[in-house]
């Protein structure tokens, strides 16, 4: 993970991000199809195969997350944003997952499901604003001229 943020940072967030969904979605399909055949080490490679390119969408994830929003918003957001989607990414996916499994007895619900969540994923990262370095740089200022006025305050008493 931490390789997937440090690329992301010198190459596109964006770009990195989406091309793992992309991988993680048609993995997700042939995954399924290695794992058939029983094997161990065809399902050792599956994990870790799958295990890359989710490495590749979370190790870009807290940065994008936290520039989706102005820098006063950011910590309540980007906390906010994050909990909400555990919930429903990450807590009801196991359940439909074994839902979708039991009234089926097919992977092909599940990928399908998959496919429908990563274009969810491509929609959010086409959707989502582009970080604004400025509005950085002026929160930046405006915490000099706090310490500025801070010491001056100090020195006088």
């Amino acid at each position: 993970m931490p390789l997937a943020g440090a690329v992301s940072d010198r190459i596109n967030r964006r770009l990195v991000y989406g091309v793992a969904a992309v991988g993680g979605v048609a993995w997700s399909a042939i995954f399924f199809l290695v794992i058939g055949g029983g094997s161990l080490p065809l399902l050792i490679l599956g994990v870790v195969v799958g295990l890359a390119f989710h490495s590749f969408m979370y190790g870009p994830q807290a940065a994008f997350v936290t520039e989706q929003f102005s820098v006063r918003l950011r910590s309540t957001g980007s906390s906010l944003a994050y909990t909400i989607a555990g919930v429903f990414g990450g807590a009801m996916a196991p359940l439909i997952f074994v839902y979708l499994l039991d009234k089926t007895d097919s992977w092909v619900p599940i990928a399908g499901y998959i496919v429908v969540v990563g274009a969810v994923t491509l929609i959010g990262l086409a959707l989502g604003r582009n970080p604004d370095p400025t509005e950085d740089e002026h929160y930046v200022l405006l915490g000099q001229q706090h310490e500025n006025a801070t010491r001056a305050t100090e020195s006088e008493a």
